[in-house]
């Protein structure tokens, strides 16, 4: 497992980065199929888990298409994706539901977690597409900002009303902890310990149900094994072409993978007002 990683990452970030996709990052995402049910019913359509799950499997490979094709404009959607989810799934929890806004503030909160780890970064992105690829140019640029520029506006487009400000400070406190972590350990936990959970919280109340967080993990076991199993046998038959045929570490594409239709999912906790 270690050749996912730069030499000078240590032994804990590799256990945040593991213990958060296993815990909540991708059982999260395992359980989109009771989102999809819930919005199917509120919408008076009918809901056909075969057909739901055929969509899915099409975005994924649709988007694998595109890594294969265009490595560097693929790892910028991801980003944006990310950046997009991220901003909605936080401002929601701070009562705003501006789509702009979200988006801005998964912006500067992604460069946040990223970009402050600039020879880190620079390791991964190597991996990902090729040097004279525009987006790795650009994405040297992006040093030259100030990344406290990136945690101030961040907290500023999430500051929330007063019900929620305790929240926010705690929030705050996570963000500037979070740094000191390193590029993975710190990504890893913001994604597995504070967006995992308020994800976990999103889908519990959407799909109207009483069962605890637990509860919920429980039956995201299925997908969330057979997602790390997939990931467990690309990687095992693709360990070098993961570099040289699609440019990436076979992890990296394939939480981006994942990301695309989860994502395409969630949107309905944050758009469907029944």
């Amino acid at each position: 497992m270690l050749y996912f990683l730069p030499d000078n990452h240590s032994y804990i970030e590799i256990l945040i980065l593991f213990a958060g996709l296993l815990f909540t990052g991708i059982p999260h995402g395992a359980i989109d199929h009771f989102v999809a049910k819930r919005y199917s019913q509120n919408s008076h359509s009918p809901f056909h888990f075969v057909q739901f799950l055929l969509k899915y499997i099409l975005l994924i490979l649709a988007y694998a298409f595109f890594w294969w094709w265009l490595p560097g404009l693929s790892l910028c959607l991801f980003i944006f994706l990310t950046a997009l989810h991220f901003g909605e799934t936080d401002l929601h929890h701070f009562g705003k539901e501006n789509k702009m806004q979200a988006f801005a503030y998964g912006i500067f909160l992604t460069s946040w977690l990223l970009l402050t780890h600039p020879e880190d970064l620079m390791h991964w992105i190597e991996f990902i597409i090729p040097k004279n690829d525009p987006v790795f140019i650009f994405t040297y640029y992006l040093f030259k900002i100030p990344s406290i520029l990136f945690l101030i506006l961040a907290l500023a487009f999430s500051f929330p009303k007063k019900e929620k400000r305790l929240d926010w400070l705690l929030f705050s406190l996570i963000l500037i902890l979070v740094n000191q972590l390193g590029l993975i350990g710190g990504f890893a936990f913001y994604f597995a310990g504070w967006h995992g959970w308020l994800a976990f919280n999103d889908i519990r109340d959407y799909i109207k149900t009483d069962q605890n967080l637990g509860d919920l993990w429980k039956k995201a076991i299925p997908f969330t094994l057979l997602a790390s199993f997939t990931l467990i046998i690309v990687n095992i038959i693709m360990v070098s072409s993961a570099w040289k045929v699609f440019g990436a570490p076979a992890i990296i594409v394939m939480i981006s993978l994942l990301t695309l239709p989860h994502m395409e999912v969630m949107r309905h906790i944050y758009t469907d007002k029944a």
